[in-house]
Formats: C-alpha cells, sequence, structure tokens
C-alpha cells in the first residue's frame, strides 16, 4: 500500500515539473520575443531619429558655400555650423553612435559622386584609412568617432577599411595654431603590418573636422612615404577658414 502511495505521488510530482517547465518555457519565449520587438521598433526608431536629424542639419547647408571650401581632393557635408556642428560634437562627447552611422553613410554618397568611386571595378584599388583616435583619448570618451564614421562609409563604398596609422597622445587640437600643428609632425605612424596594404593604393582618409588641415596634410605625408598612389580626405565638415 504504502510503495502504491508513493509510486503515484512521484508520478504526480513527475507531471506537475513537466506541467511547469513548459508553461516556464513558454513564458521565456513569449517574453524574449516580445523583447525583441521591443528592441527592433526603439532601435529602429533611433536609427530613423538620427538619419532624419543628420538630413535636416545637411540640407540647412547652402552647397554654394561648401563648395568655396572644398578641393579636388577634399570632401565634406557641410561648413561647422549649427546644427550640424552639434551632431558631431554629440558624437564625439556623448557617443551618439546612431548619429555617426548616419554621416558616415551619407558622407559616402558624396564621395561616390565626386571622387568617381561608384562600382566594384573603380571601387577596387581604393582603401579607407581613419584618423586613428590616440588609445588613452579613446578610452576617456567610450568612443573613435572618426573610425565609426569611416566604418559606416566603407561599408556603404563597399572599400575595404585598414587603419593602418597610429597617433600618439598629445593635447587636443582645438588648443594649436596651425603652426602648432604642423610643429607636431611625428604624431602620426604607419602601424606594423600595414606597409603592403597601402602601397599603389587610391586612399580615402576619414575625419569628423577639418580645422586647418594640418592633420589630414600629416596623416597624408605618412602614407605618400609608405608608397600611395594617391590619397585623398573625406570629412564631416569644415571650418571657415
Amino acid at each position: 500500500m504504502n510503495n502504491f502511495i508513493v509510486k503515484h505521488a512521484l508520478a504526480w510530482r513527475a507531471r506537475c515539473e513537466k506541467y511547469l517547465f513548459a508553461r516556464a518555457q513558454k513564458l521565456c519565449k513569449h517574453a524574449l520575443a516580445w523583447l525583441e520587438q521591443c528592441e527592433e521598433y526603439f532601435l529602429g526608431r533611433g536609427r530613423q531619429n538620427a538619419s532624419r536629424a543628420v538630413q535636416d542639419a545637411i540640407d540647412m547647408q547652402s552647397p554654394d558655400e561648401v563648395a568655396k571650401f572644398e578641393t579636388a581632393d577634399v570632401c565634406c557635408l557641410g561648413l561647422y555650423k549649427l546644427p550640424l556642428s552639434d551632431i558631431v560634437l554629440a558624437v564625439k562627447k556623448q557617443r551618439w553612435s546612431r548619429a555617426g552611422t548616419a554621416l558616415g553613410t551619407v558622407l559616402a554618397r558624396n564621395v561616390a559622386l565626386k571622387l568617381g568611386v561608384t562600382n566594384s571595378a573603380t571601387a577596387r584599388n581604393w582603401i579607407v584609412v581613419p584618423i586613428p583616435t590616440p588609445f588613452l583619448r579613446r578610452v576617456m570618451r567610450g568612443i573613435d568617432h572618426s573610425d565609426l564614421i569611416a566604418s559606416a562609409l566603407a561599408n556603404e563604398l563597399r572599400i575595404p577599411l585598414r587603419r593602418a596609422l597610429s597617433q600618439r597622445f598629445g593635447r587636443t587640437q582645438k588648443t594649436l595654431n596651425r603652426s602648432g600643428r604642423l610643429q607636431r609632425l611625428q604624431r602620426f605612424a604607419l602601424r606594423r603590418w600595414h606597409g603592403s596594404k597601402v602601397v599603389g593604393k587610391n586612399i580615402l582618409l576619414v575625419d569628423d573636422i577639418r580645422t586647418t588641415g594640418a592633420t589630414l596634410a600629416q596623416a597624408s605625408q605618412v602614407l605618400l612615404q609608405a608608397g600611395a598612389a594617391r590619397v585623398a580626405s573625406a570629412v564631416v565638415c569644415m571650418v571657415e577658414k
């Protein structure tokens, strides 16, 4: 009699465990599906908002004013003015990564038109190289804004991204004038094992802001000395000087 009761109790316990486990598993699946839907909705809205903000800021720029500062090898989205300047600073200081991705995507379209990188044949000899952020500054900010923009640009154009340059830590550029920036000739260097990747290639240097042009000039010099065939630049905005 006792064995019969024990067997039934164990069987009942097994059925309860199986039922409860199945219910818990079903609830977990529903919860995960709901979280995925929420994530997709909110991230999608975030991407849309960032893209809309970037496009609105660019539409407020005057193409004629921008054309005065562009050269044959420098492409940009606009001048360092509100609201575009606020978006660039938000990417750098507030880690607004979605806006950085949107900036890189839009910049890629301008680069494709200006430099003729419109198909796989013309893009074959190009590589994208971001202006590097020093390691300590990257850690303090929690983001490498130039790399983020360059990655989106390279992905849009389907051009390889090569982090071929390194930059030693020093005072921020905004504290220096053009002569002070030009004196820091040794702050860029070609990273080890990247020498063969730039030889004979057309390089597209990517940065967020062009103030005096000293940064791009120094980085270009390092790449040309390493054997690059041509160096062009793509920046989000330019300071009127």
